[in-house]
C-alpha cells in the first residue's frame, strides 16, 4: 500500500479530538504536497492532535519504562490479590486439618460473633487472626469471601480426604499385593454402612489403611461383593485385584462367609488368590460373649443394657 501513517495519532490520539488522513484507513497519499512548507508533513506536525498524541506516546514510554503502566498495575494488584487469597486458604485448610487431626467438632452451636464459644474452627481461626494481619483483615472484612462456612468446611474435609485416599492408593499400588477388611455397622439413620480398609506391606511394615465407608443397598452377598467390594471399590480406585489381592477378612456372618455362596466365595471367582480369614476381632468378641454367659450377673447387666438401647433408639 502506498501509504503513510502517524504512528501517535493511530495509537495515543484523544477519542475526543477529530481525526485526520494520517491515521485514517486509507492513510496519506497525496506525496505532491508531502513535503511542501503549507502541505501534509508540515501542517500534521503541528497540529494540536499530534502533539496531544506525541505527549501521550511518550508518557506511555515512560511508563513502559518505569514498569509502571496500567496493564503493569492491575497485573501486579491481581497477583498480590491471588497470593493473598491462596495464603488465606491455605490458613483456612489449616485450621480444619488441626480439628480433623485431633477428633474435635468444628462447628459450635451459637457462631454469631455475640457468642462467647463459636466453636473450634471460629475460635481457633481468630486465635491465628491475633498473630496474622491478612487473616484479621479477612475476617474483619465486609466481603462475603471468608469461606468460614460449613460448605466451604466440608469442602475441604473431602479434599483432603481424597488427598489422604490418594496417597493410600498409591502405595497399596506400589506394595502391589493386598487384602481387603470390611465389616458393616448402622449409623444414626439405621442406614448401614461399610466400612472398607486396605492392609499392604509398605516400606518395611504392615499398614492397615481405612478408605472409606460405603452405603449398603443390599445386604446379601451378591449385593456386597458387586456394589461394595469389587466393583464399586477396587475397581473404582484402579488396584488390579484379580492378580494382587491376596486376603480378605470379614466377620462370620453366613453371609459374609459363606463357603459356597457368601462374600468371600464369590470374590475368589474373580480373584482366586484372595483366601478368606475370619477376622480375629470378631473371634474374641464371640470367646467373651459366651464367657460372659458363663456370669449370670454379668449377663443379665449386659441384658439391661440391650434392653435400655432398644428402648430408646425406639423412642
Amino acid at each position: 500500500m502506498d501509504s503513510t501513517y502517524c504512528h501517535a495519532c493511530r495509537h495515543f490520539s484523544p477519542p475526543s479530538s477529530a481525526g485526520s488522513v494520517f491515521d485514517s484507513p486509507c492513510g496519506f497519499r497525496n506525496w505532491k504536497k508531502a513535503t511542501e512548507r503549507g502541505g501534509g508533513f508540515s501542517v500534521h506536525a503541528k497540529s494540536e492532535r499530534h502533539k496531544d498524541s506525541m505527549i501521550a506516546w511518550r508518557d506511555y514510554q515512560r511508563a513502559v519504562k518505569a514498569n509502571t503502566t496500567l496493564a503493569n498495575v492491575l497485573d501486579k494488584d491481581h497477583s498480590k490479590k491471588v497470593k493473598e487469597n491462596r495464603e488465606y486458604i491455605r490458613t483456612i485448610g489449616e485450621v480444619i486439618l488441626l480439628t480433623a487431626r485431633q477428633n474435635i467438632a468444628q462447628r459450635g452451636h451459637n457462631e454469631s460473633e455475640e457468642s462467647n464459644n463459636k466453636g473450634n474452627f471460629r475460635e481457633i481461626l481468630e486465635m491465628v487472626a491475633n498473630h496474622d494481619p491478612a487473616v484479621k483483615r479477612r475476617l474483619t472484612s465486609i466481603h462475603n469471601a471468608k469461606y468460614t462456612s460449613k460448605i466451604v468446611q466440608n469442602e475441604v474435609l473431602g479434599c483432603l480426604a481424597e488427598m489422604v485416599r490418594s496417597e493410600i492408593i498409591e502405595e497399596v499400588k506400589r506394595s502391589q499385593y493386598f487384602s481387603i477388611m470390611a465389616d458393616e455397622t448402622k449409623d444414626v439413620s439405621k442406614q448401614e454402612q461399610i466400612s472398607f480398609i486396605l492392609r499392604y506391606y509398605y516400606d518395611g511394615a504392615i499398614k492397615e489403611s481405612f478408605l472409606h465407608f460405603e452405603s449398603a443397598e443390599r445386604l446379601d452377598a451378591v449385593g456386597l461383593t458387586e456394589k461394595i467390594v469389587i466393583v464399586n471399590l477396587l475397581g473404582r480406585h484402579g488396584l488390579d485385584y484379580k492378580n494382587n489381592l491376596i486376603g480378605q477378612a470379614y466377620d462370620g456372618a453366613a453371609v459374609m462367609s459363606g463357603k459356597h455362596s457368601g462374600v468371600q466365595a464369590k470374590i475368589k471367582e474373580t480373584a482366586p488368590f484372595a483366601f478368606y480369614i475370619h477376622c480375629s476381632a470378631h473371634c474374641l468378641n464371640l470367646v467373651l460373649v459366651d464367657s460372659i454367659k458363663a456370669v449370670p450377673e454379668a449377663e443379665e447387666c449386659f441384658a439391661l443394657l440391650q434392653s435400655l438401647y432398644v428402648f430408646t433408639s425406639g423412642s
